[in-house]
C-alpha cells in the first residue's frame, strides 16, 4: 500500500511539474539586444542549478572532470594561452579557473542561476580575479567589450539536448566568437542502440495492474460510503500511469550487458558550424539487426560523447574525449532508455526530436516504424537506474547457472 501511494504521488507530482513549466514557458521573455527570437532560458530551468547542493554530481563526475581539465591544459600553448575565453553557463567557475590557469588573457565567466554568486569566491580563492570577470546574466543579454578566440561551456544534458542550454552556446559563438575561433567541445554525437528488458518491462506492467487494483478497491468503497463514481475518472487514471511507464524517457544507468547491437549514430555536429534546426528540428532512420525470437527487444537505448579537437584552421595539440556509453566510465548523465510497447523486429526506425512546445528545455522524442509509433518526453526526471542494475545481475546469474 506505501508503495503504490508514493508511486501515486509521483505521477501526481510529475504532472503538476509539467504543468507548471507549461504555464512559465507561455509567455517566454526575449532578449531586447538578441539577435535570436528563441526564447531565453527560462527561471524554472535556471533554479535547477541555482544552489551549490545542485553541482555537486556534476563536481563528482569524475569522467566529465577530467574530460574538461585535460582537453583544456593539454591544449593550453594552441588555444588558451594569451587568449581571451567565454564560459556560457560558468556554474561554480570551474571552467573559467582551468582556463585562466592554462595562460587566457581574459577570461569572461556567464552564468545566470543563483549559483553564480559564488563564482567571485571561487576566482578570488584562486587568485584570479585580475584574469576572471564575472556576468551574472543570460549569455543572451550580456555585453562584451570584446569578441572571444573560445568559448568553453559543458552544456551536454540527457539525451545530449534536454536543457537546451546549447542554445545559448550557438547564439553566443555566432554573437561573440571571432572568425576561426575555437569551441570547447568542438563535436558531438548522440547515439542509439536496442536493449532487452524483459524483467523491466514486466515491472512496469505489474505496477500499472497494482496501481489500477488499489484505484478500483478505493472506487468501490468510495462509492459504497458516499455514492461517488470514481469509476468514471478510471481510463484517465489508467492513462497517466500508462505515459508515465511508455512515454517518459527512463534515464538511469544501463549496464553494457542489457544492449544487443551496436550504436547506431542519430546525430553528429560541429559546434563551429552546427545550427539550431541540425540540433532540434530533424529525423533520421536508423536500422538494427533482428532480435532472437527468444529475446524479445523492449528498450532504445541513446547516449552521446563529445571531443575536444579544435578546429579545422585550429586543431588540438591533443583530442580528448567525453563518452557517456553503456560501455565507458559511468556519468552523471547516465543513459536514457525508450521502453517500447511493441518489441523491435529489424525493420528501419525512424527517430525524430524536437523540443517540447510548452517548455522548450525539454525534449519531444518519436520513434516510428511501419504502423507504430511512440513518443516520449524526456525532462529532468532521473529513474530507473536500480532496476536496470537488477535485471542486468539476474541476466548474468541465468547465464552463470
Amino acid at each position: 500500500a506505501a508503495a503504490t501511494a508514493s508511486r501515486c504521488m509521483h505521477v501526481a507530482l510529475a504532472i503538476a511539474a509539467a504543468s507548471t513549466r507549461a504555464s512559465v514557458e507561455m509567455a517566454p521573455s526575449k532578449s531586447p539586444g538578441a539577435s535570436s527570437d528563441r526564447p531565453l532560458p527560462t527561471d524554472t530551468y535556471l533554479s535547477e542549478y541555482s544552489k551549490i547542493f545542485d553541482h555537486i554530481g556534476m563536481l563528482e563526475d569524475m569522467q566529465r572532470m577530467a574530460a574538461y581539465h585535460d582537453a583544456i591544459k593539454r591544449n593550453a600553448a594552441v588555444h588558451f594561452k594569451g587568449k581571451v575565453v567565454l564560459d556560457v553557463g560558468s556554474g561554480t567557475g570551474v571552467l573559467a579557473i582551468w582556463a585562466a590557469q592554462a595562460g587566457a588573457r581574459r577570461v569572461y565567466a556567464v552564468e545566470a542561476s543563483g549559483v553564480g554568486a559564488h563564482i567571485q569566491t571561487m576566482v578570488e580563492a584562486h587568485g584570479l580575479a585580475d584574469t576572471v570577470t564575472v556576468l551574472r546574466e543570460r549569455v543572451e543579454q550580456v555585453e562584451l567589450a570584446e569578441q572571444v578566440d573560445v568559448i568553453v561551456s559543458e552544456w551536454m544534458g540527457y539525451f545530449l539536448l534536454r536543457e537546451s542550454m546549447v542554445e545559448s552556446v550557438l547564439l553566443a559563438r555566432d554573437r561573440w566568437l571571432k572568425p576561426g575561433g575555437v569551441m570547447y567541445p568542438s563535436h558531438a554525437r548522440l547515439l542509439l542502440a536496442p536493449s532487452a528488458l524483459p524483467r523491466f518491462l514486466l515491472r512496469r506492467r505489474e505496477e500499472i495492474a497494482s496501481s489500477m487494483h488499489a484505484w478500483e478497491q478505493l472506487a468501490a468503497e468510495l462509492r459504497s460510503k458516499y455514492s461517488l463514481r470514481l469509476d468514471a475518472l478510471q481510463a484517465a487514471y489508467e492513462r497517466e500511469h500508462h505515459e508515465y511507464a511508455f512515454s517518459e524517457a527512463w534515464q538511469g544507468i544501463l549496464p553494457a550487458s542489457l544492449l544487443r547491437d551496436e550504436p547506431q549514430v542519430l546525430l553528429e555536429a560541429d559546434m563551429h558550424s552546427v545550427t539550431h534546426a541540425q540540433f532540434f528540428d530533424w529525423q533520421t532512420e536508423v536500422q538494427f539487426a533482428p532480435p532472437h525470437a527468444d529475446e524479445p527487444q523492449h528498450g532504445l537505448c541513446g547516449w552521446f560523447d563529445v571531443r575536444f579537437c579544435g578546429s579545422e584552421s585550429q586543431p588540438a595539440h591533443e583530442c580528448v574525449e567525453l563518452d557517456t556509453s553503456p560501455e565507458a566510465p559511468p556519468t552523471h548523465w547516465a543513459q536514457t532508455t525508450l521502453l517500447l510497447e511493441r518489441p523491435l523486429d529489424g525493420s528501419p526506425l525512424v527517430v525524430a526530436l524536437a523540443q517540447n512546445s510548452g517548455f522548450h528545455h525539454d525534449l519531444n522524442v518519436t520513434v516510428s516504424s511501419g504502423a507504430w509509433s511512440a513518443s516520449y518526453a524526456v525532462t529532468a526526471d532521473f529513474r530507473g537506474g536500480e532496476d536496470f542494475l537488477e535485471d542486468a545481475e539476474a541476466e548474468t546469474g541465468e547465464e552463470g547457472a
